[in-house]
């Protein structure tokens, strides 16, 4: 079956304008497996595990992985610019409309509803990542001294270094135990050898490069390009598990913007399609306009592309690596330390007064034991607080 790249563009143009956060997942199977049977449901199933295993925005790297097996590297890179093109152009607009018109106090209040919204949002995403990474003892010690140093110095890399060697002391050898005691291979062999794809890896060089240089003659530009592919390309756990390194570093070290006015960010990338780091739009937007917009976007996702067609054939030896894999228990843990030090200072921030607690309090149970959509949730309850304080 010969599936155009016209054809890949228009699937993922539709997934990009009506899927939300961790709904997108079911809309590509639904899309792509079920409906036009273009992926088989073992390659689907291999695309979420490669984008679990690496860095940044998970849907994003499942988008190339999806591409990249229907029509090669040319459909990785369309269904990555068709699927972000949506979110990228909506979230361009409300960034346009909140810096222009944020201050007008009916306006305000919205915004103000929405840091309420967002400091439940995140105390509800600390429980779903604990209930998945903090499983035992080493976990939660691995998880107190993330935040611990959070708290104390925070500092990107140092905290990614000790996470990892932590995980790789802490789990490696009960990891080999267990490996042994199932009897599977530590290093499974492949019916095909996967060779490194080395040329592309010196493309992809040439173009950052290029890049990089073009972006030299607008210093913020290449500050802001920096500052986003970094975290792209060396967080992982994507959406709410990536929030406490962007807000450490677009809000306390480089103070591009406020807390109230990460907060909105981070608010608008929920009700927005696509996925929740297309904050980075709002960001850059703040920080240097459109152009700041488009750096800052293609900054916190290209590392996506880039992983994903460099390692999609051999993500099979990857996943099984032992040592990989105790490395990642112990960052999957430290970003549910760091993301608990953020709801902390969130609810801080947010809840000053009864009211703003009450809603939170409510939004939160919602989250929690209700079924109602997260889109549908941040909109209903901004909308309870405009009303709550707008006629008060």
């Amino acid at each position: 079956m010969s599936i155009s790249l016209w054809e890949l563009a228009l699937v993922y143009l539709k997934i990009g304008i009506t899927g939300f956060g961790p709904a997108l997942a079911a809309e590509t199977r639904k899309n792509l497996v079920i409906d036009r049977q273009w992926l088989s449901e073992e390659d689907f199933v291999n695309g979420l595990a490669l984008s679990q295993l690496l860095p940044g925005a998970l849907f994003a790297s499942l988008t190339v992985y999806v591409g990249y097996k229907i029509r090669g590297f040319a459909g990785a890179v369309t269904s990555f610019f068709a699927f972000l093109l949506p979110p990228f152009l909506l979230m361009l607009l409300l960034s346009y409309v909140y810096f222009a018109y944020g201050t007008l106090p009916e306006i305000s209040i919205l915004f103000q509803g929405m840091a309420v919204i967002v400091a439940a949002m995140v105390a509800s995403a600390v429980i779903d990542l604990g209930q998945t990474t903090v499983t035992d003892i080493k976990g939660l010690l691995v998880a107190t001294a993330s935040a611990s140093l959070m708290l104390w110095r925070p500092n990107l890399f140092l905290l990614l270094f000790l996470a990892a060697t932590a995980g790789i002391v802490l789990y490696y050898q009960p990891l080999k135990r267990q490996a042994l005691a199932n009897k599977t291979a530590i290093q499974p062999k492949s019916t095909t050898e996967a060779v490194f794809p080395l040329r592309r890896m010196l493309i992809f060089s040439a173009v950052l490069g290029a890049v990089a240089y073009g972006l030299s003659w607008q210093p913020v530009l290449q500050q802001l390009g920096w500052v986003f592919f970094r975290m792209g390309a060396f967080l992982f756990g994507g959406g709410f598990a990536m929030i406490p390194f962007i807000q450490q570093e677009v809000v306390n070290n480089y103070q591009w913007l406020t807390l109230d006015e990460f907060v909105v960010g981070i608010a608008l990338g929920q009700v927005t399609p696509g996925p929740i780091l297309i904050t980075a739009t709002f960001i850059g937007y703040k920080v240097a306009g459109v152009a700041g917009a488009i750096t800052s976007t293609l900054g916190i996702f290209l590392p996506s592309l880039f992983l994903v067609t460099i390692t999609a054939e051999i993500h099979q030896k990857i996943r099984h690596n032992l040592w990989i894999k105790s490395a990642l228990k112990g960052l999957v843990a430290a970003f549910t330390g760091t993301i608990v030090v953020v709801a902390v200072g969130l609810a801080q921030h947010a809840l000053l007064d009864v009211s703003s607690f009450l809603l939170a309090a409510t939004t939160f149970a919602v989250l929690r034991f209700g079924k109602l959509d997260t889109v549908w949730v941040v909109l209903s309850g901004t909308m309870v607080y405009w009303l709550m304080k707008f006629f008060s």
